[in-house]
């Protein structure tokens, strides 16, 4: 790269307001485009998108019928992953906006050095400044790019959107399995309810039939000692 395009795009600390907005501008691109990407490493994870389920459905990891992967992986989303969707644009702009904010103070300085009483050698440096004023929106146009490239190597996106599938899939056969258990257990309380009810039944016949036996041995004693009697 050459030299001239490395001095431009270098922050110029000169003690002014300007050289402590490119200071501030650069810092901040500075921590978006080292920081985002560490943060997205460390927080786009399958063990954090479980915890975030987990968080939204109150632990019971049930959902809605109609819940599509997409849905569910803008749900389950981080911090940083949110970020990470607004963050090129954010960039991009703050550079801009330091740029216009630069341009803004060097066309007032021009304005003075277009007074009488200044020198015109001093406008051509007002003018030279005016070119560094697009620096920041150089930075802002490069951390877009970087981050952009950044975040789309990293996949991290189709890495949760992957998931979701896999979990509704999951979740799914989970709530089958459920269904089936339940239904099997209704099933076997309507058979045993049946069985107990057949059981109390055969034993209130047998009860029954015992009773009858026991008066019909009574009938039969008095029958018997009544034709005694009469003999």
């Amino acid at each position: 790269m050459n030299k001239s395009v490395l001095d431009f795009l270098m922050p110029q600390w000169n003690g002014a307001v300007d050289g402590g907005l490119q200071l501030v501008v650069a810092l901040l691109l500075l921590a978006l485009v080292i920081g985002l990407p560490l943060l997205l490493a460390r927080s786009a994870r399958p063990a954090q998108w479980e915890a975030r389920l987990g968080a939204l459905t109150g632990g019971r990891h049930t959902l809605p019928a109609p819940t599509t992967p997409e849905q569910l992986s803008q749900a389950v989303a981080t911090a940083p992953e949110r970020w990470a969707q607004v963050a090129p644009g954010m960039v991009l702009m703050l550079g801009l906006l330091g740029s216009f904010i630069g341009l803004g103070l060097a066309l007032g300085d021009t304005a003075a050095v277009l007074g009488p009483q200044q020198a015109p050698g001093a406008l051509a440096a007002v003018i030279d400044a005016l070119g560094a004023k697009f620096r920041m929106a150089t930075w802002g146009i490069l951390a877009y790019l970087i981050l952009k490239i950044c975040i789309t190597l990293s996949a991290r996106e189709q890495a949760r959107l992957a998931w979701s599938v896999n979990t509704l899939r999951r979740l799914d056969t989970e709530q089958t399995h459920a269904r089936a258990q339940l239904e099997a257990q209704d099933r076997q309380r309507l058979i045993d309810a049946i069985t107990h009810s057949g059981n109390a039944l055969l034993a209130a016949q047998q009860a029954e039939a015992q009773r009858a036996h026991l008066r019909h041995a009574e009938l039969m004693d008095a029958l018997q000692r009544q034709t005694a009697r009469s003999s």
